[in-house]
Order: C-alpha cells, then sequence, then structure tokens
C-alpha cells in the first residue's frame, strides 16, 4: 500500500513573489527547520495554453542555482511533448505538464524521468480525472488545479476535492504511485478541506508571499494541514 509523506509538502508558488527579488524570495523559504518549504513552486505560461505570460526555462536555470530547495515546475504551456524536457535538464525537481496540451503524455513521462526529474500530470477544474487514470500509472504527481490556470489569486473551487479523493483512494489502494498536489486559492480558510480529502502537497502563493515572514506562513499552513489530515 503507498502512504502519504510523512509531513504535508508545502510548495510556495513565485508567481505571488517580488520578480525583481526572486533569489531572495526562494532564501526566504528556505531557511533550516519548520519554515523551509518542501518545493518551490515555479508557474510557466506561454500566453497560448492560458492568457498570461510568466517567467520561463532561463529564469528557472538562473532559480536552479540559487535554491537550496527543489523546483516544482508547472508548465501550463503548449507543446509540452517539446519543451517540457528542457526543465527536466535544467535540474527542476518535478515538472508538471498538462493533460489537455500534450500528445503523448506517456512517452512525455519517460523523456522527463530520463532527464532526471519527476513527471507531473495536472488537470483543470473542468477535465475529468478517470479518462487519465491509465496514464497516471507513468507519473509521478497528480496536480489537480483548484482555480483555473492563468492568474494568480483566485478563489478556491471546492469543488474539484471529489478529484482529489478519487485519487487519494487510487493511491491508498496501491493502483497509482504519486503524490496528490493541489494548486489555486490555498490559503488558512481551504488549506484544511484539501488535507481531509487526501492532498499530499500544497501550493500556495500569497498565502504565503502575502505573508510578512513567508517561511512562518509555511509552517503555519504545514501544521494545519498536518492537524486536518490527523483528525480526519
Amino acid at each position: 500500500m503507498a502512504s502519504q509523506p510523512l509531513h504535508p509538502l508545502i510548495a510556495p508558488s513565485i508567481l505571488s513573489a517580488d520578480f525583481a527579488r526572486l533569489g531572495e524570495e526562494v532564501a526566504a523559504v528556505a531557511r533550516d527547520g519548520e519554515t523551509r518549504a518542501d518545493w518551490v513552486h515555479v508557474d510557466v505560461m506561454d500566453n497560448h495554453f492560458v492568457p498570461n505570460l510568466t517567467l520561463g526555462l532561463p529564469v528557472v536555470e538562473s532559480l536552479r542555482k540559487v535554491s537550496e530547495v527543489p523546483l516544482d515546475c508547472h508548465l501550463m504551456i503548449e507543446d509540452p511533448d517539446r519543451w517540457a524536457p528542457g526543465y527536466a535538464e535544467a535540474g527542476a525537481y518535478n515538472v508538471t505538464v498538462h493533460a489537455e496540451a500534450a500528445r503523448e503524455p506517456v512517452m512525455l513521462a519517460k523523456n522527463l524521468r530520463a532527464a532526471g526529474a519527476k513527471a507531473g500530470l495536472s488537470i483543470k477544474p473542468g477535465t475529468p480525472l478517470e479518462p487519465h487514470l491509465d496514464t497516471l500509472k507513468h507519473y509521478d504527481t497528480l496536480l489537480v488545479m483548484s482555480v483555473e490556470p492563468g492568474f494568480g489569486g483566485q478563489s478556491f473551487i471546492p469543488d474539484v476535492l471529489e478529484k482529489v479523493r478519487t485519487a487519494r483512494r487510487l493511491v491508498d489502494t496501491g493502483h497509482l504511485t504519486l503524490v496528490v498536489e493541489i494548486d489555486g486559492g490555498i490559503n488558512a480558510s481551504t488549506i484544511e478541506q484539501a488535507a481531509e480529502a487526501g492532498v499530499d502537497c500544497f501550493v500556495a502563493g500569497s498565502a504565503v508571499y502575502g505573508a510578512e515572514d513567508p517561511g512562518r506562513a509555511v509552517a503555519a499552513l504545514r501544521d494545519q494541514a498536518a492537524c486536518a489530515r490527523s483528525a480526519h
């Protein structure tokens, strides 16, 4: 039987960080101890798959040189089959592509792993989980979007938690072996319900980088998720 990570994973999203100070913003969640993030979430958008343009491979390469925390790259881009392996080659710990964009997702997972990264598959709020279950047997991470991808600061969509519960059951019964991750609207008000549904890794943007001390915000969110998980 597959088991959840020992403690909830917190992945601050630098989409909510100060882009002029990215190195410092990553360092703020990389201190030793409970204030240290587990992953740093990097949203890559191409203004085609989603209607927004953010940072790309050169920034990831630069962050890799200064970040002691593993980089979790979420590629909201067209043609990930072509572009995603470059992020793995650049040293990203986990590279997530969208089920709605990948042409050959099983081959892509193999290519990402061959390049040294974990492979993640993301689904939008309106995308059902079931058609992708066989594909997910080849992946290390399932990223359930709890907002429409493209912009930060959106409100959490609770309906997606049914997909989380399904994935959790499949992991717990050994049918899938992956980390269940959630991204979108995660904060002190929503993290407990996501934890109760079975999420392993929580992406949080403004809840971390909008706080006075991002590291303490990471620790507080992790504690909240752990308490909700143990009580469930």
